[in-house]
């Protein structure tokens, strides 16, 4: 019975926008923002996207004016990325207010920004996908309570790594503390699982299936090609069900040539992908980001294949997409990659990434390989190509 209201409400918020509007308009007023500020409102997705409606702050209050073709998720993104918030546009008369913080980190000294206490009215997708969202932040505030419960161990665990004492970090592994930590860690993540998989299930008849999908996982990988099957022909044909399609099921694109590029490095000089690869035979160039756990604990593997081939022709091209240098710059110190890195959002774009961790592996002429393989089947994969040689 509950999921036929769910599914009526959603008719009746993602139907008949057109007809009863000929656009949107959204009247915005925050404080904590200075004069002159540049806001804008970009379309969601996976991958970097540019603005498609800007407007500047004065006093306070900016404003945009357009129209969509249905309900539609954007980031309202403060001046150059330095802050972001979902925002579900309508064609309404929709009414934004909150503040903007400013905090300086205690650990790099850099000054980060977020929206604080922002009220959203006339917009009824908005307030539904809140409703549904609240999920993630429940999580947060549970992941975060556990964080506090095993800080000591954390703390003992992250000053060993930091001293890359590796007979340090082993003898902490071996600890009932550290192991207590790890199982309600991976109890933690079954809870997610099992949260997002119902939120998703509540939402399968209707194109906010997908959405919840692509705003609730930071990434995808094969086995939730089941939960994106269950779901409406309507809901995999809608606009966010064609962008999870594409992003599970790929197109075949081994043996076609990746986008060159030329980026700046650490050290000011200008590198180009063809210099980078010139005299290797086998590349990885591997997107990822300071903040991107799944991202760090896939670097072990890849040192190792790396120790492994370096001297066959390997080699692996690092590209961060951290918004933040001096966080890109601390991980770099913490994880010692003994190959080139990059911190170029640019390049992601250009590669359309749609998510950290993202591969690639080509050969010296920049053709794929093969994408996205990591873990075992990265090993096994190196193997079959370097038995070759």
């Amino acid at each position: 019975m509950r999921n036929i209201l769910v599914l009526v409400v959603l008719t009746l918020i993602l139907s008949c926008k057109k007809e009863t509007s000929k656009g949107f308009e959204l009247e915005g007023n925050l404080s904590g923002v200075a004069n002159g500020t540049k806001i804008s409102l970009q379309p969601f997705a996976k991958y970097e996207t540019k603005p498609e409606f800007e407007a500047t702050v004065e006093n306070g209050k900016f404003s945009f004016k357009g129209e969509v073709p249905e309900p539609r998720m954007y980031h309202l993104v403060l001046g150059e990325g330095k802050a972001y918030y979902f925002i579900m546009i309508e064609n309404s008369t929709i009414k934004l207010d909150g503040h903007v913080l400013e905090k300086t980190s205690e650990n790099d000294a850099n000054t980060y920004y977020s929206f604080d206490d922002i009220k959203v009215s006339g917009s009824q997708s908005n307030e539904y996908f809140y409703s549904q969202y609240k999920v993630r932040e429940d999580l947060n505030e549970l992941h975060a309570k556990m964080q506090e419960e095993y800080k000591d161990i954390n703390t003992m665990f992250g000053q060993a790594r930091g001293l890359k004492d590796q007979k340090k970090m082993d003898s902490i592994m071996n600890l009932d503390r550290f192991k207590e930590y790890s199982k309600a860690e991976k109890n933690f993540f079954s809870t997610v699982e099992n949260r997002f998989n119902k939120i998703i299930e509540v939402n399968k008849e209707t194109s906010w299936g997908p959405l919840m999908m692509l705003t609730l996982y930071s990434y995808f990988t094969p086995d939730q090609r089941s939960t994106f099957e269950q779901m409406s022909e309507e809901a995999k044909q809608s606009f966010y069900g064609k962008m999870v399609e594409e992003d599970l099921y790929p197109a075949n694109r081994t043996g076609e040539k990746v986008p060159e590029f030329i980026t700046l490095g650490s050290d000011g000089k200008q590198y180009a992908l063809t210099d980078l690869i010139k005299d290797k035979k086998v590349i990885l160039i591997d997107f990822w980001a300071s903040w991107c756990a799944p991202c760090r604990k896939e670097l072990p593997n890849v040192k190792a294949n790396y120790k492994k081939y370096a001297d066959q022709g390997f080699e692996v091209i690092g590209i961060s997409i951290d918004r933040d240098a001096k966080a890109w710059q601390k991980a770099l110190e913490e994880e010692q990659m003994p190959w080139p890195n990059f911190n170029d959002n640019d390049v992601a774009s250009l590669y359309k990434v749609k998510a950290v961790p993202t591969t690639y592996l080509i050969d010296n002429e920049g053709k794929l390989i093969a994408d996205n393989v990591r873990g075992e089947e990265l090993g096994k994969m190196l193997d079959q190509i370097f038995s070759l040689k």
